[in-house]
């Protein structure tokens, strides 16, 4: 593994060590660093900030090893897969969230939209859907997910995931449902 890897995941595991004991808007750069054993050049030479820094441990942590593989008839299993890797790191996961919650929710919606973008695109195959209503859908159900995801961690997790996961897909279904009764015209709006 390069060398770069390593001493970005010590970074990150320092940040995961000291965010057991302190929110993580108190947590200092050099406090991080000097958990790393390493100096604050060495962190700066890796990461601009403890955000950048929050962005990577989110993204390699949590996003790519859960969400990689996405696809429609997929996405509660990877949903579910991301929100049990957030209970196996709960003390980090929910200090992040309630003290760069404004942070943490813009990074997620941005990759929700994007992964609902690519759903209706999907299930619209003869692009019957308008640009517009796709970007509306695709932003309505990313605040929903990222809501609720965000609201069970500051309610501290307490809620099993696969619970969680279970409402979600049967919404979804219906949700689905509907939208092809309409299509067809056996439902007005």
């Amino acid at each position: 593994m390069a060398e770069s890897i390593l001493t970005k995941q010590a970074i990150s595991h320092s940040l995961k060590e000291l965010s057991q004991d302190k929110a993580f808007d108190k947590i200092s750069v050099g406090e991080i660093a000097e958990a790393a054993k390493l100096n604050r050049q060495t962190f700066y030479y890796h990461f601009p900030d403890k955000y950048a820094l929050l962005k990577w441990i989110y993204m390699n942590d949590l996003l790519l090893p859960n969400m990689g593989d996405l696809s429609f008839d997929n996405w509660d299993e990877r949903l579910l897969s991301a929100m049990e890797t957030m209970v196996e790191d709960k003390p980090f996961y929910i200090n992040t969230i309630r003290h760069a919650e404004d942070y943490i929710k813009q990074y997620m919606l941005e990759n929700a939209e994007s992964l609902f973008g690519r759903a209706i695109d999907q299930i619209d195959s003869h692009g019957k859907v308008s640009s517009e209503e796709r970007l509306f859908i695709s932003r309505f159900f990313s605040h929903g997910l990222c809501g609720m995801i965000i609201e069970w961690a500051m309610n501290g997790m307490t809620t099993d995931p696969k619970t969680i996961t279970r409402y979600m897909k049967n919404m979804l279904i219906s949700c689905e449902n509907a939208a092809y009764r309409y299509k067809k015209g056996e439902l007005d709006i």
